[in-house]
């Protein structure tokens, strides 16, 4: 059977965990179907007293419990929903949470949301952000990129786990050398400045070393971003990161904070061309997950990171139910773009699942250690 992509939507909401209830009431009054979620965790860095009332201040990491949703619409509904969930959840208030819009080509047999959205004004949407995602073994090899981003001062770092596979069950008894486990880190950053921060990134968390992860770049329509790096002890009325979002604001755009200069702006228009590979995506249920991996390795990719997920369903008589799924993630060169997405089709046609869907994003700045 062939399946034709389509052009949609991919919304990711970042939120903390506590605001969860809302965001169901929210996505049930908005008349989404349904959402995949991903348990996560945001860190920030925690502001201290000195030890023994000494001056100074003392900085730590501090982890929240928080939860990523992802929905696909219809990409001219995009706007109006980013808009109608970040005033219906306050994200524009620090602390609360992140939310941006991927344009994607999608294969599924599912049909999409008609989600009846009054136009809005989005002027205060971002649209020059680039997400910057990084995947890392669990045990560490270096400085863990979200300390690096935090220290960089590059944005709030969200933090899910996956499983690696691929490569490393090739290895035979070397395998047990490399952990499974895999910290997937999301970055959502300033389009001008997203190079230039991921050479950072690159540096002071190791990974051009053996075992680093790899980093690569995927575009944002729009979005805002959660500006909270800090949490504890303020010594201001207002806190650095309250005013760079306010700037934000007013200026409707990041470029004003600009601080890599001579560097190529992945934002640009005329960088279409160094999209040179793809991030495919497939959303399965757990028990069709195995089948899609071994397929995309028989279609030449080298590996996966999969993550369990779960889809709840907001409407109707399955309204509250909840299914264990599995959400994998592929970053390929463009060429192998098409072979891979038919195999992954064909494989997912052939099993009794009809909820599978294959996503697939243009992916640039790829970077992971290479032996010389």
């Amino acid at each position: 059977m062939q399946f034709e992509p389509r052009e949609a939507a991919r919304i990711t909401l970042m939120t903390h965990h506590g605001l969860s209830g809302r965001v169901v009431e929210l996505f049930t009054a908005l008349g989404i179907p349904a959402v995949l979620v991903e348990n996560a965790r945001c860190v920030r860095q925690n502001v201290r007293a000195g030890f023994w009332g000494l001056s100074g201040l003392r900085m730590g990491f501090s982890d929240a419990a928080s939860e990523i949703y992802r929905l696909t619409v219809k990409r001219e509904l995009a706007a109006p929903l980013l808009c109608r969930l970040i005033e219906g959840l306050e994200l524009r208030t620090p602390g609360r949470g992140a939310i941006y819009a991927q344009d994607v080509s999608e294969i599924s047999q599912r049909v999409l949301p008609d989600l009846q959205l009054e136009q809005v004004k989005s002027e205060w949407l971002l649209k020059d952000l680039t997400l910057i995602t990084g995947i890392q073994t669990k045990s560490g090899g270096g400085e863990n990129l979200y300390k690096v981003a935090l220290k960089l001062g590059a944005g709030v770092p969200v933090v899910g786990l996956g499983i690696g596979t691929g490569i490393r069950d090739r290895l035979g008894l070397l395998r047990i050398t490399i952990s499974p486990e895999k910290e997937m880190v999301y970055l959502m950053v300033p389009g001008h400045d997203a190079n230039g921060l991921q050479r950072l990134l690159i540096e002071e968390g190791h990974v051009d070393r053996p075992g680093g992860g790899f980093l690569y770049q995927t575009p944002v329509q729009a979005g805002i971003v959660d500006p909270l790096l800090r949490i504890g002890r303020q010594e201001h009325a207002a806190s650095i990161e309250q005013i760079i979002a306010a700037i934000d604001d007013l200026k409707k755009n990041t470029a004003w904070r600009k601080r890599f200069f001579g560097v190529e702006d992945i934002s640009s228009n005329g960088a279409a061309a160094s999209f040179s590979h793809r991030e495919i995506t497939f959303f399965c249920h757990e028990e069709m997950g195995d089948s899609l991996v071994e397929a995309a390795m028989q279609a030449g990719a080298a590996g996966a990171t999969v993550s369990r997920v779960r889809t709840s369903y907001m409407q109707g008589s399955e309204a509250g139910r909840s299914v264990s799924c599995e959400r994998g993630i592929l970053c390929v060169p463009a060429a192998m773009e098409k072979p891979l997405l038919q195999a992954l089709s064909e494989t997912a046609a052939a099993g009794p699942e009809k909820s599978w869907v294959l996503q697939s994003v243009p992916a640039a700045s790829v970077f992971t250690h290479k032996r010389s």
